[in-house]
């Protein structure tokens, strides 16, 4: 009886210190630490393959962004269109959710709304930092404002002043 108290006691022990071991490998799994955020923004910015990206490449990306946020295509962008990008993100994304227990043709169709209602970078998404970026005072965000913040936002992440971002510029503490 003694022998049996003994062996449970010593299993609950060695389960409780398996699952005390094993929850920090998956909590990392779900939240990246700063340098693999850095390394993955650089890796979809980074069109010229040197592993840094400069204020040219950025603002490339930050262009198509903001043809996709501009779905009148009157070179300005409104709350509204931000609004209307969000809600369509929220509508692909429980359309995926619904779609993940099953297979096939249906959940890649889920998937590929998803990919493409995800809103993009655009300075200017939040509303205090759209009111911001408005410096004419307009209501909405032109090319212009937008580029401009970029290149704020550039400058401010280029930690080192080098005229590229790379992954010091995410690890130096300044």
């Amino acid at each position: 009886m003694m022998r049996n108290r003994t062996f449970i006691l010593g299993a609950t022990v060695l389960a409780v210190a398996l699952t005390g071991l094993s929850a920090p490998s998956f909590a990392a799994k779900n939240k990246l630490m700063p340098e693999q955020r850095a390394e993955r923004m650089i890796k979809r910015l980074d069109t010229s393959g040197d592993s840094k990206v400069s204020l040219q490449e950025l603002q490339a990306r930050i262009s198509n962004n903001f043809k996709s946020f501009d779905t009148n295509g009157d070179g300005e962008i409104s709350r509204d269109e931000i609004e209307a990008k969000r809600q369509a993100f929220r509508e692909a994304r429980k359309a995926w959710r619904d779609a993940r227990a099953k297979t096939g043709g249906e959940r890649d169709q889920a998937i590929a709304r998803l990919r493409e209602a995800r809103p993009a970078m655009l300075p200017g998404m939040r509303p205090r930092a759209f009111a911001r970026i408005d410096a004419d005072g307009n209501g909405t965000l032109s090319a212009a404002e937008v580029a401009a913040a970029t290149e704020r936002i550039f400058k401010r992440r280029d930690r080192n002043g080098d005229g590229m971002i790379d992954a010091a510029d995410f690890t130096r503490k300044v």
